[in-house]
């Protein structure tokens, strides 16, 4: 699959020509990367885990006294991020004063491990990218302890992600199962319980015959239509 790559309105010269915007399809949760790293190496997902923790405790001890960590995945080091003043100029730093609060973790992505993604990439130029669809990280049966992608009719499915506001009282919004790969496919909407801001939805599973289904959030930011986000996984329904 190509990388999507949309031209995008200049956020600070209006005026200015389109610049290239990678669209991000879906997003992977940390559960998911460490699985994939078990099924690769053998390791077991607590080990796995216990090393970015122990990596990321070794960047808060070298990174404030000034260092750079080097790593299979580049380098970091701390820098300054003086922000641009009403004019869209970044501020003298002689006429402010800088805090802890200034300062951002700059990676420099190690050339080998760049030029390898660049291999593996190909890149296609989308004319009406729809950069503001809905994203979904992770399902979680909210009846079974640790269970994912999977139920059963009447169990809440707890549903996370990004961008996940849609009207109630819209039928061609929320979130759909869509019967898969059978022609034509069928939507059924699942009657939501709660939702907490616009990155967590629980959801009944409807009746529906056992089987594999995807998971499809549609929302209607705007007047323009629907705005459909499907999550990476398959759901199962028993």
């Amino acid at each position: 699959m190509a990388v999507s790559v949309a031209l995008v309105k200049n956020t600070i010269n209006k005026d200015g020509p389109l610049v290239p915007r990678v669209v991000q399809r879906s997003k992977v949760g940390f559960d998911k990367l460490l699985n994939f790293m078990r099924r690769e190496t053998g390791l077991s997902e607590t080990d796995l885990r216990s090393v970015f923790l122990h990596f990321a405790e070794s960047l808060v001890f070298y990174l404030p006294e000034g260092s750079e960590v080097v790593s299979p995945l580049g380098t970091f080091k701390l820098n300054v991020h003086c922000r641009p003043d009403a004019t869209g100029l970044a501020q003298p730093l002689q006429d402010r004063k800088l805090s802890s609060g200034d300062l951002r973790i700059q990676l420099r992505a190690d050339r080998s491990l760049l030029d390898r993604i660049r291999a593996a990439s190909a890149v296609s130029l989308v004319v009406a990218p729809d950069l503001q669809r809905p994203v979904v990280t992770r399902v979680e049966n909210a009846n079974l302890a640790g269970a994912l992608n999977s139920g059963s009719p009447g169990q809440i499915l707890h549903i996370l992600g990004n961008r996940l506001s849609f009207d109630s009282e819209d039928q061609e919004q929320g979130i759909f199962l869509v019967s898969a790969p059978e022609a034509p496919a069928m939507a059924t909407r699942i009657m939501v319980y709660s939702r907490i801001g616009s990155s967590i939805v629980d959801g009944q599973i409807p009746e529906l015959a056992a089987g594999d289904y995807r998971l499809e959030v549609r929302t209607r930011p705007t007047d323009t239509g629907i705005r459909v986000g499907t999550y990476d996984g398959v759901i199962a329904i028993a």
